[in-house]
C-alpha cells in the first residue's frame, strides 16, 4: 500500500471552499488504495 502525506491548513471542521479540495482529494486517493495521512493545525482560526 502506498502512503501519501497531505499538508493542509484548512481541514474539517473548518468550513468554506478551502476545505473541499484536500478533503475530496484524500477520499479519492483512499478509494484508489492509498493510505492517506493528513497534517493540519491543532486549532485553526475558523471564521464565522
Amino acid at each position: 500500500m502506498k502512503t501519501v502525506l497531505i499538508i493542509s491548513y484548512y481541514w474539517p471542521p473548518a468550513g468554506g471552499p478551502g476545505v473541499q479540495r484536500p478533503l475530496k482529494f484524500a477520499r479519492y486517493l483512499h478509494e484508489l488504495g492509498w493510505k492517506v495521512v493528513v497534517l493540519t493545525v491543532k486549532d485553526g482560526v475558523y471564521p464565522a
